[in-house]
């Protein structure tokens, strides 16, 4: 019977201390996601959907954008609640040694118009900046946590920033997940980006029709080749690595892969070799009537000198007259 009993009290004891342990790592859990901070200024929670609508709490810090939405829950207060509304999400860097009016921060995304004045909505598109970027500038110093606000504005007025919703989340590793909150509702409205107004959609918005323009077709190339223009490394069809060597880029004329085609080259060889050849044979030419001039000259010349030196030689005057008077010596 005391056996028994001494086995009943080391059975419960040993429940007793895991039930401890479970409470006391419950305790530790609990005091680490809680957020080591209060804003004084804060009024209101945010909540982030994904590009389907959804409300979302954690996500990958690399993620881009870091949410397609930002919904407030408090109302946003005369006279930003105007038909000129807007609505932007930043991201701030809690720290120890700051209120949170000194903490510094940046714009996750730009100005957003919304429809719903109830539940002011932040738009972001495929241009915006991740979570990592923001971590890049302002890392996470106090326990790995970031807040996130929005700031309302409307046409001639300074954004609204006495108060402002919030949501506090953590970044693990790269992940990062959603302390507090409050549900909200996705749909309550719509919001768009000044962005999507003013850049081309291709830039703010994630689609699968970039990949495939990039992608080598095999009726493009050929025709590329022929125009011996370089269009294909606009378009894609052309390699990398044919662009670079583009005759524009200063390749050596000759080089068939250089230029897309070795028959446009060679043209262009062929027709500075005439040229060449022709004034080669016009300054033979004049060369060749330069020294004809310069012999005709010189003949010319010694011609007359020659002409006189058998003249005195042959004497015909002078012969009679030595013939006679030997003549009139003779008896």
């Amino acid at each position: 019977m005391n056996m028994a009993g001494g086995r009943t009290r080391i059975l419960l004891g040993a429940a007793l201390g895991l039930v401890g342990l479970l409470a006391l790592a419950g305790g530790d859990a609990a005091a680490g996601s809680a957020v080591p901070y209060t804003d004084p200024d804060a009024v209101g929670s945010i909540g982030l959907c994904n590009q389907a609508g959804q409300q979302i709490t954690s996500g990958s810090v690399t993620a881009k954008p870091f949410a397609w939405r930002a919904v407030s829950t408090e109302p946003a207060p005369a006279p930003y609640n105007n038909a000129g509304r807007t609505a932007t999400l930043v991201a701030y860097q809690p720290q120890q040694a700051l209120p949170p009016g000194d903490w510094s921060g940046a714009q996750m995304t730009s100005s957003s118009s919304y429809t719903n004045p109830a539940n002011p909505m932040a738009a972001a598109t495929a241009n915006d900046q991740s979570l990592q970027d923001i971590i890049d500038q302002y890392p996470p110093v106090w326990d790995g946590f970031l807040q996130l606000r929005m700031y309302l504005s409307t046409a001639d007025k300074q954004a609204f920033t006495l108060h402002y919703p919030t949501l506090d989340i953590q970044v693990t590793g790269t992940t990062w997940r959603a302390v507090g909150g409050s549900p909200v509702n996705c749909a309550s409205g719509t919001a768009v980006s000044i962005e999507s107004v003013l850049l081309p959609s291709s830039t703010t918005t994630t689609t699968s029709t970039t990949a495939a323009a990039s992608t080598p077709s095999p009726a493009a190339t050929p025709t590329t080749a022929a125009s011996g223009q370089g269009k294909g490394a606009a378009v894609g069809a052309t390699p990398a690595s044919d662009a670079k060597s583009s005759p524009s880029r200063g390749t050596p004329a000759g080089s068939a892969q250089a230029s897309g085609s070795g028959r446009a080259v060679a043209t262009t060889q062929t027709s500075d070799f005439p040229v060449v050849l022709g004034s080669a044979l016009a300054v033979l030419v004049v060369l060749a009537a330069a020294v004809v001039l310069v012999l005709r000259r010189r003949r010319l010349t010694t011609e007359p000198s020659a002409s006189g030196s058998s003249l005195d030689s042959s004497s015909p005057i002078s012969s009679p007259t030595s013939s006679s008077s030997t003549k009139g010596d003779t008896p």
